[in-house]
């Protein structure tokens, strides 16, 4: 099952769906699809995490 995930980097909101696959963090968002190790911490912390580095990153560059 796919949950929803916003994350405000500057001005912008942002948007990307995860799921728990096993111990890893699927992430999906308009740029493509991230895969991330999650262990015992909440999913919802890991995917707002990872999507606010990808979008910063993004900008970054």
């Amino acid at each position: 099952m796919w949950n929803s995930v916003e994350v405000s980097v500057g001005p912008a909101t942002h948007r990307g769906r995860y799921r728990v696959e096993g111990d890893h963090l699927v992430l999906e968002w308009r740029n493509g699809r991230v895969a991330e190790r999650c262990g015992l911490l909440k999913p919802e912390y890991v995917a707002a995490n990872v999507l606010k580095q990808l979008v910063s990153a993004q900008r970054a560059a």
